[in-house]
């Protein structure tokens, strides 16, 4: 049994699903191709909100959220053993059903899944309301910390509380809220360990500071990290 963390899954969600390429619109979707061939993967996403923007179309209008969440699926399956564990650090669906979004979770072949729980799943500040997710997972926290080759990592769906202070990156490769301070007091404040984290749905891996890890499926090639990718990470064998 391996330990694999990921986050940011996005079921359902048109926007996410738009800006991984998963596109219904052949003009669009031939655009963004040829963006990410040119310019990279964070400026074909750019794209795609400018095109969408001028022709006056919605996400939803252009998404391909079927495919999108067929994917991801499919990876997470192809990299898993059924005997392994999986963390989906939050955001697990967004724009759906709770009957999807179920229909997705148990698609997943895992020994058992553990949520930490993100902005936009629905117990967020909700807890009262962890039992929608109580058919798919075996734990569901605010936050976890596990150990990996001895050790000791932090899960959350956020960066470090100190990360959050509203940075706005000039390269456009993370979410309009990466660093919105309103999400401060839900982020974890350093403390020494090393954190494994979502949210900003960066196409780069690092985090901010050398102690910390993005583990979301934008910048691993819509694949969950494996304990062994994690430890080589902080090692120093970066890629």
């Amino acid at each position: 049994m391996a330990m694999y963390f990921t986050t940011d899954t996005h079921f359902g969600h048109p926007l996410v699903s738009a800006l991984r390429g998963f596109i219904a619109d052949a003009d669009i979707k031939a655009g963004f191709d040829h963006a990410v061939v040119e310019q990279g993967i964070a400026a074909a996403a750019q794209y795609v909100k400018r095109a969408a923007n001028k022709r006056h179309l919605r996400m939803a209008d252009i998404a391909d959220t079927d495919a999108h969440d067929a994917a991801v699926i499919a990876s997470i399956n192809a990299t898993l053993t059924p005997v392994d564990e999986l963390w989906i650090m939050g955001d697990v669906g967004y724009r759906t059903s709770m009957e999807h979004i179920r229909h997705c979770l148990h698609a997943i072949h895992a020994r058992r899944l553990h949520l930490v729980v993100g902005n936009h799943d629905v117990n967020f500040h909700h807890r009262e309301l962890d039992g929608e997710w109580h058919h798919a997972f075996a734990t569901i926290q605010d936050s976890a910390t596990v150990t990996i080759g001895g050790v000791e990592y932090h899960l959350s769906h956020f960066p470090y509380r100190e990360d959050m202070d509203g940075f706005r990156d000039p390269t456009g490769d993370v979410s309009d809220n990466a660093y919105d301070p309103g999400y401060a007091p839900d982020a974890l404040p350093r403390d020494g360990r090393r954190l494994l984290f979502g949210h900003t749905h960066q196409h780069t891996k690092p985090g901010r500071a050398a102690d910390s890890l993005h583990v979301g499926l934008d910048s691993w090639d819509l694949r969950p990290v494996s304990e062994a990718q994690i430890m080589q990470w902080f090692d120093g064998v970066r890629h």
